[in-house]
């Protein structure tokens, strides 16, 4: 055996056993007869068979699968002479239209198919020993006729960039397109059914979408300073997301995800926040997973970082623990309702990068665990129709020194550690009207608790989740109004489910009276039992649970117990054990403008 015949040899091993571990075994093509393709190529003058391609047609157990980059797939040596012959037909019938096809029907002889793909191209090789290209792989484009820049100047080159793409994950025809050809780079990927594609290195997704016509809202980028984004980030993003975000900003796509870019519109969107957000929520539910599946979570090393969502709740990300090099991320998508027998797993990996994956929800046929087919089409976020560009936020020193922690999350009691916790407005809203007038109209004074709490602090949200109704307010949104609206709808679920609502009702006596509510619809207030309203115990009518007893503390302990996290207080929402409480706890305090 010759060195080319090793090197062949050894090549196509590597890509066999890369095939053999990867993708399904297929079909596999037959070892040629070199004596009928060496008659061939002897009847045509000046032509050779190059070393490495005999050696190609001497291998055994090749898979006719669409294994080469470009997605095209070994011919059988039968079929090599046969479509070669019918291309040398095509070329001079069409001689006469077609100064291409007519230089074509002189030279076209002289090639050899070795390959084609579904969409009817073929990879010939040049069998003119006498020419500089003698050897080289080119691509047959049946719509643009003519040879261009060779894919590889050999069949050895071929399968040693195939087998380093597949094995080290590095872009195939990168040598290619370094000499002006028209080819992109490309890197294998793997489907979610385990078929192996190729794709683009940094496409630009307008191959396969266009701006949707069913909205006025086209495609707007948004400035984004990307060094100052991964700085905050500590890590590069792949190139082809920010091609995308700096071509089209914010984006709808398919009428079904949302690909968020850094941008901010107040109150409605921050890169940031929603960063942070997405990120927390991912690590409160890699929590419900055995240990050896667990996922890390940014920013932790390696963790995942999130990029989009879906209309259905579902949150995509990449996993940065595939490689150092950004543009090899691939895909991973936390499915909120994955159907039953889906396949799908809780944070489901697909060996897809971003725009892989985009490609594959436009061209897929929707079978699990993709998703698909998308419409091809593209528009400006709805929600972000005047998105401005996003400044990472400059690092801050702690809010509270080493002792002040310690007295707000540990020695600290009462309105004195909850103030340290979170601080109060200067200037607290109440309302308008006068506790007095409130009394009467309710027909009862409130906890004294309440009252002193509400002096300093008003009417606003804490922790960005539990909302104090504002008590003075007169007018249509006024307290009472909020508290019967609530009520209204625990007497109608109560009637329809009286085992589920076992609270009396305000102003029946020991009845329910909510005075705050959560961003989860969970209410909180007091089982009005007995005369003295300092008195009444406190409890929470839970959204998303059933319902449980009256809370053991007062309100102002049990403020402060939930903002610190430690212990978590029974229909709250509580803390992640990798939450600061001193960040997470706050108090946002509202004026008329708003609406509780």
């Amino acid at each position: 055996m010759d060195d080319t015949e090793q090197a062949v040899r050894e090549s196509w091993g590597r890509i066999a056993q890369w095939l053999g571990t990867h993708v399904p075994a297929g079909p596999v093509r037959a070892v040629a007869d070199l004596e009928r393709v060496g008659a061939a190529v002897a009847g045509v003058p000046g032509a050779a068979l190059p070393a490495d391609l005999a050696a190609w047609w001497r291998l055994d157990g090749m898979a006719a699968t669409a294994w080469i980059p470009l997605e095209f797939t070994p011919l059988e040596p039968a079929e090599a002479l046969d479509v070669r012959d019918i291309l040398v037909l095509v070329a001079r019938d069409e001689a006469a239209h077609s100064d291409a096809l007519a230089a074509a029907a002189e030279y076209l002889p002289a090639f050899l198919p070795i390959a084609d793909d579904a969409g009817g191209d073929h990879l010939l090789v040049d069998l003119r020993s006498g020419q500089p290209t003698f050897g080289a792989v080119f691509l047959w484009d049946h719509e643009l006729p003519g040879p261009g820049v060779p894919l590889w100047d050999s069949v050895s080159e071929l399968l040693t960039d195939t087998a380093e793409a597949l094995t080290t994950g590095t872009p195939a025809l990168s040598r290619h397109a370094g000499r002006g050809g028209v080819e992109r780079p490309c890197v294998a990927a793997i489907t979610g059914s385990r078929e192996l594609v190729w794709d683009d290195v940094h496409p630009d997704i307008a191959s396969f979408t266009s701006p949707s016509t069913e909205t006025e809202r086209p495609p707007v980028p948004v400035p984004v300073d990307w060094t100052a984004v991964e700085a905050w980030l500590g890590l590069r993003l792949p190139d082809d997301y920010k091609q995308l975000a700096d071509g089209y900003g914010p984006l709808d796509f398919g009428e079904y995800l949302w690909i968020h870019v850094p941008c901010v519109r107040r109150d409605r969107f921050d890169y940031g926040d929603w960063l942070r957000e997405t990120h927390r929520a991912a690590r409160i539910a890699t929590r419900q997973l055995p240990e050896n599946v667990r996922p890390f979570v940014h920013p932790a090393p390696g963790g995942l970082l999130a990029w989009g969502s879906s209309r259905s709740s579902d949150v995509l990300f990449w996993d940065t623990s595939v490689s150092e090099d950004p543009n090899r991320w691939t895909v991973v998508v936390r499915h909120s309702h994955p159907a039953p027998g889906s396949g799908l797993l809780p944070f489901h990996r697909y060996d897809l990068t971003l725009t892989g994956y985009l490609r594959h929800t436009v061209r897929h046929t929707g079978e699990p665990p993709l998703l698909g087919p998308l419409p091809g089409t593209i528009a400006r976020t709805a929600y972000l129709p005047t998105a401005e560009p996003w400044t990472p936020p400059a690092p801050v020193p702690p809010r509270l020194t080493e002792a002040e922690r310690r007295v707000a999350l540990e020695t600290g009691t009462g309105l004195d550690a909850l103030r340290l916790l979170s601080p109060p407005p200067e200037r607290p809203y109440l309302g308008d009207g006068t506790w007095e007038e409130l009394f009467i109209e309710l027909g009862t004074q409130l906890p004294k608790e309440y009252v002193e709490l509400m002096e300093v602090y008003g009417a606003g949200d804490w922790g960005t989740w539990l909302r104090f109704l504002t008590p003075l307010r007169t007018g249509e949104r006024r307290f009472v109004t909020h508290v019967e609206e609530t009520l209204d709808a625990y007497r109608m679920l109560k009637d329809n489910y009286p085992d589920g609502y076992p609270l009396t009702v305000w102003p029946e006596p020991g009845g329910f009276l909510p005075f705050a509510n959560s961003y989860d619809a969970d209410h909180l207030g007091w089982l009005t039992q007995g005369p003295d309203p300092d008195a009444w115990p406190l409890i929470v009518w839970p959204r998303h649970t059933d319902q449980g007893p009256a809370l053991a503390g007062g309100l102002t302990d049990t403020l402060l117990a939930w903002q610190r996290g430690t212990p978590a207080v029974p229909g709250l929402a509580a803390l992640d054990e990798e939450d600061d409480p001193v960040e997470c706890a706050g108090f946002d305090g509202w004026d008329d403008h708003a609406y509780w």
